[in-house]
Parts: C-alpha cells; sequence; structure tokens
C-alpha cells in the first residue's frame, strides 16, 4: 500500500490495486467519528452499446440505472437497507450518465458493514419475476420525471444542444425502452462493468486503512475474480453546433422557467488537459456570474430572478455552461445573460480575488469526510487520477494564460428552452 499527501494538508491518502485491478483509496481522519464510503463503476445510461472480446453489444436506455435498482435484490430475500440500519449505517445509490456508485455511511461497525456492503454488490440475483416487477416501479419513477419542470428544462436541452451523444436520453431511459430490458441483459452489463478491474473504493473518516486493506485482500467474493481485458465504450461523432437553439414547452406552473446552455468543444484546446479545461471554465463562471460579478448586482437589483442556478458539466469531448432560473422578466435575465458574455476579460485583481476564495474554500472542504471522498471519487471518474495538489493548482493559474484561454474560448453555440405557464402563449 502507498501513500500520497492531499492539498500540502494534515490530511494522507492510502493507496493500493489487487491482482484483479480493484482500485482501493483510503482517507483516514483524525478526528473524525463517522466514515463514509463509495464504490462505483465507470458505467453509466450513456454506455448502452460497448465492444468485448466477445463482440459488440447494444442494450436498451435506462439499463444502468435499473441494474443499480436490482443490485439490492438478494437471493436470500435479505434486505440490504435493514441490513445496515440494524447498525445506524445508511445506504444508497445514484446512476449518471457516466458512472454508478454504491454508498454507505455512518459511525459503527465498518467492518461488519463494508463486508456486506461487498458482498450483495458482487452478488447478483436478477430473474424474470423481480425484473418485470421492477419496471412498475420504474416505470412510476419516469412519470415522476417527466411531471417535474426542472427535469424536463434539463431532458429537453440536452435533447437540443447534442445531435448524437446518448446524454439525449433520459438516465432512467423510456417506458418503451425500460420494457425490453431483460435479466439475461443484466448479467451480461453487470458481467462486463461490474467486474472488479472496471471497480473502485473510496472510504473516508474514522478508519485505520491497514485494517481496511486487510479486509479487502481478505475478502473472498471480491478475490474470487480473475483479472479481465478492458471492456470498450461505444463512442460517437458529435458536430460542434447545437441542434437545436430554441424550444418552448408549457406546463402547470406560475412563473416561467428557463435552461440557457452554451456547448463547448474541447477541440479548441488540445494543449490543455481536462482538468485545466474545467478550471479555467470555473474561474470565467465565477468572474461573470458569480456572487460579487456585475450581472449578480443587477439581477438582484433589478429582481430579475427569483432563483438563478448555474453549472458547468462534461459530456465526452464537451463541457456545456448552464444556466437555470425561474424569472417573470425572461427576456431582460436573457438579454443581460449575452450581454456578460460579450468580450470577456479577466483582470489581475479579479482573478487574485477568485483564487483566493477558490483556496479558502478548498480548505474548508477539506475538513468534510463527505466532501474529501467526492471530490476523490469525481477525481478517478473524471481524470482517472486524484489531484492530490488542487490548491497548488489553483495557485498556478496565470492571467496570461487565462485570458489566452478565453481568446479561444467559443461561446457562439447556445440554445435556449423555456417552460412557459400553461396560460402564455
Amino acid at each position: 500500500m502507498k501513500k500520497i499527501n492531499y492539498n500540502n494538508l494534515d490530511q494522507d491518502i492510502y493507496y493500493f490495486t489487487l491482482k484483479n485491478g480493484f482500485r482501493v483509496y483510503l482517507i483516514p481522519f483524525k478526528d473524525k467519528k463517522n466514515y463514509y464510503a463509495i464504490l462505483g463503476t465507470k458505467y453509466g445510461s450513456i454506455d448502452v452499446e460497448f465492444d468485448n472480446n466477445e463482440g459488440h453489444f447494444k442494450t436498451p436506455y435506462g439499463i444502468a440505472h435499473f441494474l443499480e435498482h436490482k443490485i439490492f435484490a438478494e437471493e436470500n430475500g435479505e434486505d440490504p437497507f435493514a441490513f445496515f440500519s440494524k447498525s445506524g449505517v445508511n445506504t444508497n445509490a445514484s446512476t449518471t450518465f457516466d458512472n454508478t456508485r454504491y454508498y454507505i455511511w455512518g459511525v459503527n461497525e465498518i467492518e461488519k458493514n463494508l463486508n456486506y456492503f461487498l458482498d450483495f454488490i458482487l452478488s447478483p440475483y436478477f430473474t424474470d419475476q423481480n425484473v418485470e416487477k421492477e419496471k412498475g416501479i420504474i416505470y412510476e419513477e419516469i412519470k415522476m420525471y417527466d411531471d417535474s419542470p426542472e427535469w424536463v428544462l434539463d431532458d429537453e436541452m440536452r435533447k437540443n444542444l447534442f445531435y448524437n451523444l446518448p446524454v439525449r436520453e433520459k438516465i432512467a431511459g423510456s417506458i418503451e425502452e425500460v420494457s425490453k430490458i431483460t435479466k439475461e441483459d443484466l448479467y451480461n452489463v453487470y458481467n462486463n462493468f461490474y467486474h472488479p478491474s472496471e471497480m473502485f473504493l473510496v472510504i473516508g473518516g474514522n478508519i485505520n486503512p491497514y485494517e481496511i486493506e486487510k479486509l479487502i485482500r481478505n475478502h473472498k467474493k471480491l478475490n474470487s475474480f480473475n483479472s479481465k481485458k478492458e471492456v470498450k465504450h461505444f463512442k460517437v461523432s458529435e458536430p460542434n453546433d447545437v441542434k437545436s437553439e430554441y424550444k418552448e414547452l408549457h406546463m402547470d406552473i406560475k412563473v416561467p422557467k428557463i435552461r440557457y446552455s452554451i456547448k463547448i468543444s474541447k477541440d479548441n484546446f488540445k494543449d490543455l488537459n481536462d482538468i485545466d479545461i474545467s478550471m479555467y471554465l470555473g474561474i470565467m463562471i465565477s468572474y461573470l456570474f458569480g456572487q460579487t460579478s456585475e450581472f449578480k448586482e443587477k439581477v438582484t437589483l433589478q429582481s430579475l430572478s427569483s432563483g438563478f442556478f448555474l453549472e458547468k458539466n462534461s459530456y465526452d469531448n464537451f463541457y456545456t455552461i448552464d444556466i437555470t432560473a425561474e424569472s417573470d422578466k425572461a427576456d431582460i435575465l436573457i438579454e443581460e445573460i449575452n450581454k456578460t458574455l460579450e468580450n470577456i476579460k479577466i483582470n489581475k485583481k479579479d482573478l487574485e480575488r477568485i483564487k483566493k476564495v477558490w483556496i479558502a474554500s478548498e480548505i474548508r472542504m477539506i475538513d468534510s469526510v463527505e466532501m474529501t471522498v467526492d471530490n476523490i471519487y469525481s477525481d478517478i471518474i473524471s481524470y482517472d487520477k486524484i489531484y492530490d495538489n488542487r490548491i497548488e493548482l489553483i495557485r498556478q493559474i496565470d492571467l496570461k494564460n487565462i485570458n489566452k484561454f478565453l481568446k479561444k474560448l467559443d461561446l457562439t453555440n447556445r440554445s435556449l428552452v423555456m417552460i412557459l405557464p400553461k396560460e402564455e402563449n
């Protein structure tokens, strides 16, 4: 087992890899009583097509999310939620476009709970009966999402932005697609993407890394898997422009909701790696739309939005900047967004201010077990490595490089989705 320091602070990360390729990252906290563990795989809703040494496979949309649900079915009928609750431990799972994760968190009996955690995830039990029963539950979940304006904004915008990327489809899939899923489909994707060589474990909190290492190296089920050839994720080509610039919908709401998005290709930044692009975009977003920005001041003084949220997302070879807002002055708000995105140039004073705030935030996050584990997990999913000194990366961002980046940045590929009250025209 090896050890690295994290962010030049009083925090270490221990890590090792089993012979079958299973990766483990352990972050012991000296002053915490709780622990938090994530077991993940780089298998998400977009991985409906893949290749292995047996050939090419195509599965129904929504199968990754369906599989996440069925992992909690055990052959002996035991309920994992009930097992963990006996010792005051919580468990859950989630599926995104590019990964599926399972997690437990609590304060008691980590070795007992971790053993069981690995056991039930590595012991799938799918039958024709339990698969058919689950479909009804998934159908209701899909209908719930379809009735939510926030989910509709998100789903419709991805359809506007992308021509071919599978992110056009909902994570849960459609009722038609889910109806096609069989137990054979589930075992096929499970055997390919839930092999230890495709998975990794991150645990932080009140743990002894050497005791956890011993537990994992001696776990019979986990170590019964041999090494396996990597599965090849299927790639599709995607144009740089947006498929549609505007879409308008009507739902049962009182105040209009908008999603304003920009599609950004990574092709213009071949001299930068993904972490550089992500950090530079983060700097730009903070400068343009942050709490101390001119835009934020205008929105507040003119009461342009009763709810404003901005994030950046990564999809394959693209980043998106996504603005979600609720506003009865949507036209004025959109005009202000457009003005803000013109002729961007950051000065040294603003850059240094943003960097200081960012570094302070990183230092605060390291005090949280959950945030630290989530950050390390996200690094592995996004970059396939841990950036163990993100604070130093922030310090190294200089004005020349950020403005050089901004000159190459193409913000012209934009799209707008609006949901209006049913009575509005």
